[in-house]
């Protein structure tokens, strides 16, 4: 795996964006926890050049400031597709990264030959509300986001550090990384909330049908973030798709369920 920086649209964004594998490029757009290289991203570029960048406001991206809302956002990746030169290939999106992956995908369907949307946000139904991600505690989010709580990362996130800036002392090495950690939680939430609060309904509803690409909608059966009874609600406005609902994982399907979620990805692009 490499990582770059990218200049966009002269230099008023800088843009993590990493990359791995060989063959033709595929589009990972990351969700609400951000990007790292991880085991699923490893086999989706067992066959394909994955290319994968950090929006905006995560990690070490830069101009959020300059995206107002979502049209902000499509404009801003539709510029740096164009300085990557792609064009023609299959788009896959988690979480955040799924409803960006849709918002794309609908308002350029000829540039995108896939469409595979893991658990994205983007609608609303006020009987089946999504919860606010800004007001609940941690060790909620944990067992949201995971099927399994005891796991490794749903007890990091559960056990993460909650303390005020002005309570940790940053000449020690804990103390670092922990300002360190709540630098980047509160940059991604931020971040995050330009998009999805109050509620994550920007009016994609309205523009789904021109998703006419071969399609998935994958969710994790126990995903406590966005309900899964969503899977049913994006497939009957994409003409072309399939649902996928992966037992033992929740919204963090793709890590939780890696080779699953790949294979199945791969059996959209085998259309």
């Amino acid at each position: 795996m490499n990582e770059k920086s990218v200049s966009v649209r002269n230099g008023n964004f800088q843009v993590d964006v990493l990359e791995g594998g060989s063959g033709n490029p595929l589009l990972y757009l990351h969700g609400i926890a951000g990007l790292e290289w991880t085991l699923f991203l490893d086999q989706l570029a067992e066959g394909h050049r994955v290319i994968a960048p950090r929006t905006p406001g995560f990690g070490g991206s830069t101009g959020t400031e300059q995206l107002l809302d979502i049209h902000d956002l499509n404009y801003f990746y539709l510029d740096l597709l164009d300085e990557l030169g792609l064009d023609n290939l299959p788009i896959v999106g988690h979480s955040l990264g799924g409803m960006f992956a849709a918002e794309l995908a609908a308002m350029q369907p000829a540039r995108f030959s896939h469409v595979a949307l893991a658990a994205p946000f983007g609608l609303w139904n006020d009987s089946d509300p999504i919860p606010d991600l800004f007001s609940i505690s941690l060790p909620e989010l944990a067992t949201a986001m995971y099927a399994d709580v005891k796991s490794e990362p749903a007890a990091a996130l559960a056990t993460a550090p909650q303390a005020r800036m002005t309570e940790v002392d940053p000449s020690t090495e804990e103390g670092q990384a922990t300002l360190n950690f709540l630098v980047e939680r509160a940059k991604s939430m931020s971040t995050a909330a330009k998009y999805l609060w109050p509620i994550p309904n920007r009016g994609l509803s309205k523009r789904l049908h021109r998703v006419t690409q071969p399609a998935q909608i994958i969710w994790g059966q126990s995903d406590g973030i966005v309900p899964p009874g969503y899977a049913e609600r994006f497939a009957a406005k994409m003409p072309n798709t399939a649902v996928h609902v992966v037992p033992n994982a929740a919204h963090m399907v793709v890590d939780e369920q890696p080779g699953h979620v790949a294979g199945l990805i791969e059996g959209l692009l085998a259309r």
